[in-house]
């Protein structure tokens, strides 16, 4: 091992055991002595750029990596290109000041210039890291709502005593970063169109369920291995921050796994599809354009197709097994969420909410094949904005099969 690497790993090398949540321990004169010694062999050599991650990667090498794969790191509208889609109609149809708020949230380290290298990074970890405090309660969003510490400070969930980094300051542990909902909330919460209707309500679903995991439990899961190489613990939290969207780009099963599940039975002529909810905040959630839609597929004896219970139209096909939220505009036409001035529509699943959908089979049925279809842009949001990405194709879900009992 390279004195460097030596250095590295005596960095922190009381953080796991010190750095537990709620818990704030003094380390010991010898501790701090030592820190210091690293801190000065290895300052000369980093420079630390805030609106740079990958200045950061030297000490924090896995998380950068993870980040890069993220949607964070994607936010910015030149790398989202449904992000960019929707901002360049709402820029038209609503006015110029339209760029400005949303980058708040998806270039929040340069909201003036939106072309510039900082604002390109999206959503960075100083971002996050050199924020002191939230104050999101009166409708502030994104860096808005965030007080933004000295430059030089880096905060996380753990207290991290202040000499311990080479490039950067400490501090103890930031709450809105250690409950693991406070600081993700001030761009995920809730957002309202310029008529004043929801068209996010992610806060408040979560503030309803009074479900005790935190965003963090689900989003930045523990993983194997350490942060980086100042580090000599064994997990770490995930900065790919895992959702629909990286599990639609990577094609792997991810967090929507686990956010729905798929049960049914037969009552007579008819399958009853038990749809259950298990996340923490409705289904689908966010972007207001996502929907879900359960598609039950009848099965003759031999396994040979009888029907679908839905068509080219689900809507007229069958409602209830269309999970999303719908929109009108003032002439009561169907309208995108941003233009809208009502909402005439919220059939998605609350927290943890169990929904029968009753469907009558085709004669002749022995199975019925159920599963869901998640669209992160349902197909009329995607016609409207003239959009034909891959976000438009499905990912599918909690696949199973229900067989009715053979008869006496």
């Amino acid at each position: 091992m390279s004195l460097r690497s030596s250095l590295l790993s005596v960095l922190l090398l009381g953080a796991c055991q010190t750095a537990t949540p709620k818990t704030t321990t003094t380390p010991s004169p010898t501790l701090v002595v030592k820190v210091n010694e690293v801190a000065a062999a290895l300052a000369p050599s980093v420079v630390l750029d805030p609106n740079d991650p990958g200045t950061c990667q030297v000490c924090h090498e896995q998380v950068v990596l993870e980040f890069r794969e993220s949607l964070h790191a994607r936010a910015h509208h030149s790398k989202d290109p449904l992000y960019g889609a929707m901002r360049a109609m709402r820029t038209v149809k609503q006015g110029d000041h339209v760029p400005a708020a949303c980058a708040n949230c998806h270039n929040s380290r340069d909201t003036t210039n939106h072309e510039s290298a900082a604002a390109q990074a999206g959503v960075t970890c100083a971002t996050c890291h050199q924020v002191s405090g939230v104050h999101a309660t009166d409708g502030r969003k994104g860096i808005a709502a965030l007080v933004v510490g000295p430059e030089r400070l880096f905060r996380g969930p753990h207290n991290v005593p202040d000499g311990t980094s080479p490039v950067h300051a400490n501090g103890p542990a930031l709450p809105a970063i250690a409950d693991g909902k406070t600081l993700c909330l001030a761009c995920h919460g809730e957002e309202q169109n310029p008529a004043g209707i929801a068209t996010c309500t992610t806060g408040p679903e979560y503030e309803a369920s009074s479900d005790s995991r935190s965003c963090t439990s689900c989003h930045m899961p523990e993983v194997p291995g350490a942060a980086g190489a100042v580090t000599t613990c064994k997990t770490h939290r995930s900065h790919a921050f895992p959702g629909p969207h990286q599990q639609h780009r990577l094609a792997t099963p991810g967090v929507l796994e686990t956010a729905v599940r798929i049960s049914g039975r037969f009552e007579g002529d008819a399958v009853v599809a038990v749809v259950e909810n298990t996340s923490p905040h409705g289904f689908p959630t966010g972007f207001p354009a996502r929907a879900a839609m359960l598609e039950l597929r009848a099965l003759d004896a031999a396994g040979k197709e009888l029907g679908r219970n839905l068509g080219s139209d689900p809507m007229k096909d069958h409602p209830e097994a269309v999970f999303n939220r719908g929109y009108a505009d003032a002439a009561g036409k169907p309208a995108l969420a941003p233009f809208a001035v009502k909402q005439v529509r919220d059939a998605r699943l609350k927290s943890r909410e169990t929904r029968e959908i009753k469907w009558a089979t085709p004669v002749g049925t022995r199975q019925v094949e159920a599963r869901l279809r998640f669209f992160l842009v349902a197909p009329f949001a995607a016609k409207q904005l003239g959009y034909d990405g891959p976000e438009t194709r499905p990912i599918v879900l909690a696949p199973v099969k229900v067989t009715r009992e053979e008869q006496p």
